[in-house]
């Protein structure tokens, strides 16, 4: 198994964060990679709701469907892999800064047969590559663009 996690601070509200990190048809305004997301499930968010996602990077397209396991807003949110590729769960923790909102970014990877040699790898780019979303996150919140 090989996790990561990211953290940032953001200069809004908490509930504004989690409104737009645990919307994943946002994803793709702030997410560094080529990805489209989509619920699956009808309104509203939360315990049991499910998504799709289209990666795509490097000349490869890659798919993948999740659920969410957690829903607290606005403190707490996690979705876990379904697809037998590379499962996964990432963990969302929200905390208030005075007027701004700490979060932390938590995935765990379940590496399987040949995916175990370049888990790792994989594994340090998804860490770097939600570092760079979360820094653009933070930039398009705090100019008001989201």
């Amino acid at each position: 198994m090989s996790s990561v996690t990211s953290r940032i601070t953001i200069g809004r509200p908490i509930e504004d964060v989690f409104a737009i990190l645990t919307d994943v048809e946002k994803t793709g305004l702030w997410y560094p990679v080529d990805v489209e997301e989509h619920w699956t499930s009808p309104p509203p968010l939360g315990v049991g709701s499910t998504r799709h996602a289209v990666v795509r990077m490097g000349g490869r397209r890659s798919e993948n469907d999740a659920v969410v396991t957690e829903y607290d807003p606005p403190l707490r949110a996690a979705i876990a892999g379904t697809s037998p590729n590379v499962p996964f769960v990432s963990t969302l923790v929200f905390s208030r800064e005075g007027e701004a909102t700490l979060v932390e970014v938590t995935t765990e990877f379940t590496f399987r047969g040949a995916s175990r040699i370049a888990g790792p790898f994989f594994a340090r780019w998804f860490g770097r590559s939600w570092a760079r979303g979360l820094a653009t996150l933070k930039r398009m919140m705090e100019s008001g663009e989201l």
